[in-house]
């Protein structure tokens, strides 16, 4: 049996692991419900709802959108709702994942007649096999993460938000350069590039997309269950909580902070890779304020802190995102009601409302009437 490991004075170095198995239910749960979202595809049982509907390329595409923005969301929510850090350069890692895979993935540049086809300037890279620059780019990200989250050591609140959120945009207008600027990067300037298709087994694009982007989330949403139900997630906790109390017992807040910078620019470079696929095409206009302004949306709206809120925000995003496409001032209007609606109504987002509704003195008072009934 370990021991518990002590700082000087006795107290235990890290938080207590709490008793139960409810880090392998929430495993199990996963489980099902990612087994039902991969037979989607077979079984259109939401042909009702045309946005969802996984029988026409359009529920598809719809779905695969959902999935990158709810693995983007997990790695914020492990970054806000767990560490308690206003880090904010969420979209200029997620562009890493998407332009990186883009360019890494892309034919090389060939101009030659002798060549079978022509590959312009524009559209080319550096022809990697795709499956290898995801762990790439991912982990570039994280090391860019971690370097971003380093002014969370000395700044606290609106400072450290305007800080992450100006080397976020930092990111994207470096991409945005002229490549005669920044030769060798290959990113097209501002004008966009087009993203070389991986497909499984021949499945199509939007299958494949699909598939590559529930797997995405697959992966945050298992790390995220494993880290936040062990000992990183418990300290993460207790340094946004009882942070001034941390450096007494010995444990370094700045270093915690990090790994959670560090995670959650691993979970958005993953989910830039999985959007990049399913819009074929990249631009920097599509990675400004505005994308992480949506990702708050989403963590907001499905819940703070929960383990299902960024999926359920990204469905609700998602859906009224493509219901009002055509009249973008009655979204963002929507949009704004809703996040008024549940930082005042439900302010721990949608996920919360089986606990609140459990813990409802209506359902308290039946389970005492059960109770007195059976005694």
């Amino acid at each position: 049996m370990s021991q518990v490991k002590t700082n000087s004075s006795g107290y235990p170095l890290y938080p207590p692991k709490p008793a139960g198995i409810k880090g392998q239910q929430k495993l199990l749960t996963a489980i099902l419900t990612f087994g039902f979202l991969a037979f989607l595809p077979w079984i259109p049982i939401f042909g009702w709802l045309t946005i969802f509907d996984t029988g026409t390329n359009y529920g598809l595409g719809n779905l695969a959108f959902v999935f990158a923005y709810a693995a983007a969301g997990i790695g914020f929510n492990f970054l806000i709702g767990y560490s308690g850090t206003l880090g904010l350069a969420h979209a200029g890692l997620f562009a890493i994942g998407a332009y990186g895979s883009a360019i890494l993935s892309a034919p090389p540049e060939c101009l030659e007649p002798t060549c079978e086809t022509i590959i312009r300037p524009a559209v080319s890279g550096y022809g990697w096999p795709f499956l290898l620059t995801i762990p790439i780019v991912c982990f570039f990200a994280a090391i860019v993460g971690v370097v971003v989250g380093f002014p969370a050591a000395r700044l606290k609140g609106f400072y450290l938000a305007i800080a992450t959120l100006a080397l976020g945009e930092l990111i994207v207008k470096l991409i945005s350069l002229d490549e005669k600027l920044w030769s060798g990067l290959k990113t097209n300037g501002g004008t966009g590039k087009q993203v070389q298709i991986f497909e499984f087994f021949g499945s199509g694009q939007l299958k494949s997309a699909y598939f590559l982007s529930l797997v995405c989330l697959l992966i945050t949403f298992v790390g995220y269950v494993i880290y936040t139900e062990n000992r990183l997630g418990r300290t993460l906790k207790s340094v946004r909580d009882i942070e001034i109390a941390t450096g007494p017992l010995g444990i370094s807040s700045t270093y915690y902070k990090l790994i959670a910078f560090g995670l959650s620019g691993f979970a958005a470079a993953l989910a830039g890779v999985a959007w990049a696929q399913n819009s074929a095409f990249v631009n920097p206009s599509s990675f400004k304020t505005r994308l992480l302004v949506f990702l708050l949306v989403v963590l907001i709206l499905g819940g703070l802190g929960k383990l299902w809120g960024p999926l359920i925000g990204a469905v609700i995003f998602v859906y009224l995102r493509q219901e009002f496409q055509d009249s973008q001032k009655l979204l963002f209007f929507l949009i704004g009601t809703a996040l008024m609606i549940a930082i005042l109504i439900l302010p721990k987002g949608v996920a919360s409302l089986p606990d609140r509704f459990a813990d409802s003195r209506w359902v308290q008072d039946l389970r005492r009437r059960f109770k007195a009934m059976k005694v």
